[in-house]
């Protein structure tokens, strides 16, 4: 999801311009656990693929190679200066944008406009070797995961649930459940122990709604949109906005915080200046770019019509969909939208009946890292990919350069994070620096995601010193608390 995310902003800116730590390095020793564990993974460019199975399968998302992006500035520039004005530059951009991400569409009923899937694992992942060697070494984020839970508990008692994430989460859930299904049926239990990444945590917002809460024992959040996300709710009412400020945190997150260059930028007004021009050229091009790419590309999208925000989810539908003739075009989709926000209108009720119902919660995401800054709300701490307030469950985060007001009991010490307006104050994590899911394979990250399953009942914020509320992370997932 990092890389994809990364090319939608340079699109939209081309077009707008003391502690000791935890973990040991023992060796896992396998273990047969009382419930399977079952994996929910969220987006996965990469992993969607044309003509699966064919001679012609291909990544459904074109590699972007240096020949390409000469031969589109020039055709670029080119047609500029034929047609006498700048605005030429937009045909060969929108040409190769649909080049690159032509595959990922869903046309306006909401399905895929190519032959393009994702590879499945319906399975047990001990079926599956060809998975299991590819990811043996060095596993990041799901993957990670899926491979440390085959190391503890063997590949037979681990299931691994990737799926088209373009499509409503109302009909992915379904294959959730028949994996949930199986897994009690092959290991004589009553329930799973659910583990849900990203967009994997709107596929279980949406299995709970529809199939409820009795086949789980534990459900884990990790860095997931299960209570929506600002940038698709202000991308989808084209509240684009690029600004210095925006520019600095994003750079110091990729550069490093003490980085000379981008501090030097920001001094001068040079990165306001950049954010400026870029406006410039949002404000001139938007309807432009949305209409020509974005729409028919990401927003035909049923799947984000989920994370969009309730309370403003009118306001997208019309942004998006502005007259009647887009209406009847865009029918199917504006459909599956309205399904989906109807469900995630009341999804923090329904949440909140979980511990009641025997189910073990715990919800943990990172924050001290730039969104990527194209759209209103992307000024508040992140995991470079999401916003830290959503997917800890709706907190109290500060804008970058501030600090929050008050003496909460659950502030972190940076006064940057307020856990107590979360939906499960005491069940939730903040961790400095982490990366979007993360928990990669053999990390500390990895054994705290472990630990938080293992453990035996409702963890808490309390239950061990080595897990307190606030932690850091390292690059490499290293875990200290945070003073």
């Amino acid at each position: 999801m990092k890389k994809i995310i990364s090319i939608i902003l340079s699109v939209l800116l081309v077009f707008g311009t003391s502690v000791v730590a935890f973990a040991t390095d023992a060796e896992t020793e396998v273990i047969d656990p009382e419930y399977p564990l079952v994996v929910c993974r969220g987006m996965d460019f990469d992993g969607l693929t044309t003509d699966l199975g064919l001679e012609t399968e291909r990544n459904a998302l074109n590699a972007i190679e240096v020949g390409d992006v000469v031969s589109t500035v020039v055709k670029c520039v080119g047609n500029a200066f034929k047609e006498g004005s700048i605005d030429g530059i937009m045909p060969p951009l929108m040409e190769y944008l649909d080049y690159v991400m032509g595959g990922l569409a869903c046309d306006n009923n909401g399905n895929s406009v190519q032959n393009t899937t994702m590879k499945s694992y319906p399975l047990a992942i001990g079926n599956y070797p060809e998975y299991l060697e590819d990811h043996s070494e060095v596993a990041p984020m799901e993957h990670g995961i899926v491979m440390e839970g085959v190391d503890r508990y063997g590949a037979d008692h681990v299931y691994y649930y990737a799926y088209d994430w373009r499509f409503s989460p109302a009909d992915t859930c379904d294959g959730l459940n028949e994996m949930i299904e199986l897994a009690k049926a092959e290991h004589n239990t009553d329930k799973v122990n659910l583990v849900c990444a990203s967009m994997g945590g709107a596929v279980v917002d949406a299995y709970i709604y529809e199939y409820g809460t009795d086949s789980l024992n534990k459900c884990i959040f990790d860095g997931t949109v299960f209570c929506g996300t600002y940038v698709v709710t202000d991308l989808f009412q084209k509240k684009v906005l690029i600004t210095g400020t925006g520019l600095e945190y994003f750079l110091y997150d990729k550069l490093g915080d003490n980085n000379f260059l981008v501090k030097a930028l920001a001094t001068t007004g040079m990165l306001d200046s950049v954010a400026d021009l870029a406006m410039q050229f949002v404000d001139r091009y938007i309807d432009y770019v949305y209409d020509n790419f974005l729409i028919d590309t990401f927003v035909t999208m049923p799947a984000l019509w989920a994370i969009v925000l309730p309370d403003e989810f009118d306001a997208c539908i019309e942004t998006m969909f502005p007259t009647e003739e887009d209406k009847a075009y865009y029918a199917e989709v504006i459909a599956e939208a309205y399904e989906l926000n109807e469900m995630m209108s009341g999804m923090d009720e329904l949440l909140l009946t979980l511990p009641e119902k025997g189910v073990e919660v715990s919800v943990f995401a990172g924050y001290h890292m730039s969104p990527v800054p194209v759209y209103e709300r992307s000024g508040s701490h992140g995991d470079n990919v999401l916003e830290s307030a959503l997917m800890l469950g709706r907190a109290r985060v500060a804008n970058f350069g501030e600090e929050l007001e008050g003496d909460s009991a659950m502030m972190s010490p940076d006064k940057q994070v307020d856990l107590s307006t979360c939906l499960f104050p005491e069940y939730t994590w903040a961790i400095k620096d982490m990366p979007h899911v993360s928990c990669g394979y053999g990390t500390e990250m990895s054994d705290f995601l472990f630990w938080l399953i293992e453990f035996e009942g409702q963890p808490t914020v309390y239950s061990n010193p080595m897990y307190p509320q606030f932690m850091i992370s390292s690059a490499d997932e290293i875990l200290v608390a945070t003073k």
